[in-house]
């Protein structure tokens, strides 16, 4: 019976080492891969749903600038990741030069499926755009809450005030 109980455990310990060894091998094939596609899924949200109309657009220390095909400044995205019920939400928040939001595109969350992850449907997202610093930003009262998630809905609301916040804070 002993005998049995240790051939197991050396099996099932070979079994594990094994096992993690093989998914550490995958982990390192794919991560420059995975890298790569989550800068051109940024890329992409920029381009078309942060900073729309900017030709160019160029990561500048934490943010990034969007640049018409003259060289003028389109306007600015922010990458932030306020808490939401399921965990992080990262998402980013493009503004114009005035200080109006553009666009907000939420690239991961971990929030319940078909409450919370409605938040990332434009239905949700475009209520944000042409807020300002100035708008109250809260949801259920500025911004129509999504039934059932309303801390997902504070969440995006308060991503979408750090953003501002941040565009506030550069001396532009």
């Amino acid at each position: 019976m002993l005998k049995d109980m240790i051939k197991l455990s050396v099996f099932l310990t070979i079994a594990c080492a094994i096992a993690a060894a093989a998914l550490s091998i995958t982990y390192l094939a794919t991560a420059d891969r995975i890298e790569l596609q989550k800068k051109a899924e940024i890329n992409i949200a920029l381009s078309r749903e942060c900073l729309p109309g900017s030709s160019s657009i160029k990561t500048v220390k934490d943010h990034y600038v969007g640049y018409d095909k003259n060289g003028r400044v389109t306007g600015y995205a922010f990458r932030v990741m306020p808490k939401g019920y399921g965990g992080t939400i990262d998402m980013v928040v493009g503004i114009n030069t005035k200080g109006h939001v553009l666009g907000v595109k939420i690239l991961s969350m971990k929030e319940t499926p078909g409450l919370g992850s409605k938040a990332a449907e434009p239905k949700f997202l475009d209520q944000f755009i042409g807020k300002t610093s100035k708008n109250p930003i809260k949801a259920k009262k500025d911004v129509d809450a999504i039934t059932g998630a309303t801390i997902t809905s504070q969440a995006v609301s308060d991503g979408v005030k750090e953003a501002l916040k941040k565009r506030g804070e550069f001396a532009w």
